[in-house]
């Protein structure tokens, strides 16, 4: 793709309120009209001074409530659609007034990146997302000015949100050339609309899960169509990135061979290690807690790449990032460079040695079921361990097939090179007796145990950890399973 040339209307001074009213088709107060907002937000509790608040009615609580506190604060500015009760004068003169606050904030996110109008590159998928995000955004810098969202903003709140802060804190949207944001969903319809709040130029789907599975009566298949409308969501000349490595996904390729047929110009792109893929790796050396090294091939050559993060599934994010900066025209070699500065983000595998000599690696930001299988594997591939523990949180959102995928991957487990397993709440006791089942078929070998709470995985791990052991844990986010470090000494 060809960097695109400069818009004006970014080149200049901070955008004002009065811009942003105007975008949104709204009146604004004259005394709102010349400030410049330094920021978004929706939460009351963290605003900053002359940030604008949007008053967001959701589910569980309407943020109306909230607005004289937001503005007390110091909030330039409120987008309401109603006036809640007791709020003064003075503050109702600090409201710009929508029909509806969300629909409003994704509208401007929508607006700002048409005035924009730069490439945006798209990343979805069950596992995976923030990982190669980040390492997309290592991969395009050769390309240009890269804005990639901040964490997991990837929802119909966090999107518009990833959207204001490249305008937020003294920055222009005008210095970025690209953008690399993440799309995730819970149920039908969710992705669709994150298109239509930022239309992809490039299109990324990485995997297909049970994750959300309760929220799909049919199952694997209803998340792939979730998933697919990403790929629906184009722009008419875009280009879907697509894992071959997966079928589910790999099917998507005919969504794009379908658009091009109506002369939109979409087409497709695979990774993977699949013989059908255009980006692939060669040569893969596991090395355990360093990481991989493997040969990057693609359609512009090959090029030798050390990847700095532990798990071999990171060489399918690698591989996606790597797709979009060849189909930025970014060399191997250049991207190569830059994967190797690779690091892992918080509780998403981060090796860490303790002074009794042993090794966590926390791995506890989420799971389901194909990661946590990927997590027992990437144990196995430990050289020189004395015993390898899996500390295991439950897994949710899995519905009716909750007990039977926790089984499942109990019995995984009872055949990999795992020595002990703790499952840590809930489900995962069905986890520890599956494994503890397969395990005495099996001769034995396995020793389990189940404890309620991560602060009693803390107490068992602060007395069971030796040195020499290498122990990961993994468990759904609501588990906070990495909180069961605490109890190690430093």
């Amino acid at each position: 793709m060809k960097q695109p040339s400069r818009n004006p209307f970014w080149s200049g001074r901070p955008v004002t309120i009065a811009e942003i009213a105007a975008l949104l088709g709204l009146p604004c107060p004259t005394a709102l009209q010349a400030i410049a907002p330094i920021g978004f937000s929706i939460d009351s509790r963290t605003i900053r001074a002359g940030e604008i608040f949007f008053a967001i009615h959701g589910k569980r609580l309407d943020a109306h409530a909230f607005v004289p506190e937001a503005l007390a604060r110091g909030a330039c500015a409120a987008v309401i659609h109603r006036d809640p009760p007791g709020l003064s004068a003075a503050d109702a003169a600090r409201c710009l007034r929508a029909p509806d606050t969300l629909r409003a904030m994704q509208d401007l996110a929508s607006a700002l990146l048409a005035r924009w109008g730069r490439p945006i590159v798209g990343i979805t998928g069950s596992m995976g997302k923030t990982t190669a995000k980040d390492l997309t955004e290592l991969a395009l810098a050769p390309y240009g000015r890269v804005y990639a969202s901040v964490g997991n903003l990837n929802n119909e709140y966090g999107l518009p949100l990833a959207v204001f802060k490249m305008l937020s804190d003294g920055r222009r949207m005008d210095d970025y050339d690209v953008a690399v944001l993440e799309m995730g969903m819970n149920e039908k319809g969710e992705i669709a609309r994150l298109c239509e709040i930022a239309p992809p130029d490039v299109s990324v789907v990485l995997n297909v899960a049970p994750v959300h599975i309760e929220n799909f009566p049919d199952g694997l298949e209803g998340i792939a169509e979730a998933k697919a409308e990403i790929v629906r969501g184009l722009k008419p000349d875009g280009v879907a990135i697509l894992n071959a490595d997966d079928p589910r996904v790999a099917r998507m390729a005919a969504i794009a061979t379908a658009r091009r047929q109506d002369h939109s110009g979409a087409q497709a792109m695979y990774f993977g290690r699949h013989a059908a893929a255009h980006v692939t790796a060669l040569d893969v050396e596991p090395r355990g807690l360093l990481g991989s090294a493997f040969t990057l091939s693609t359609l512009g050559g090959t090029a030798p790449v050390e990847l700095p993060l532990i798990g071999e599934h990171h060489i399918s994010n690698a591989l996606a990032a790597a797709a979009v900066a060849t189909r930025f025209g970014v060399a191997p070699e250049a991207i190569a460079a830059q994967l190797k500065l690779a690091r892992p983000g918080a509780h998403r595998g981060v090796a860490r040695r303790y002074a009794g000599g042993f090794t966590v690696v926390d791995d506890a930001y989420n799971s389901n079921p194909a990661a946590l299988l990927e997590a027992t594997r990437l144990l196995g591939q430990v050289p020189n361990a004395q015993r390898r523990i899996l500390i295991a949180g439950e897994m949710r959102e899995l519905g009716e097939q909750s007990a039977a995928l926790h089984a499942d991957c109990g019995t995984a487990i009872a055949r990999s090179a795992v020595d002990i397993l703790l499952g840590v709440g809930g489900h995962a006791r069905a986890l520890v007796e599956a494994a503890q089942a397969e395990s005495d078929r099996r001769g034995g070998r396995l020793a389990t145990a189940f404890v309620e709470t991560a602060a009693e995985a803390g107490a068992w791990l602060a007395a069971q950890a030796r040195e020499g052991d290498v122990i990961l844990i993994k468990g759904s986010r609501g588990v906070r399973l990495e909180t069961c470090l605490e109890a190690l000494p430093a």
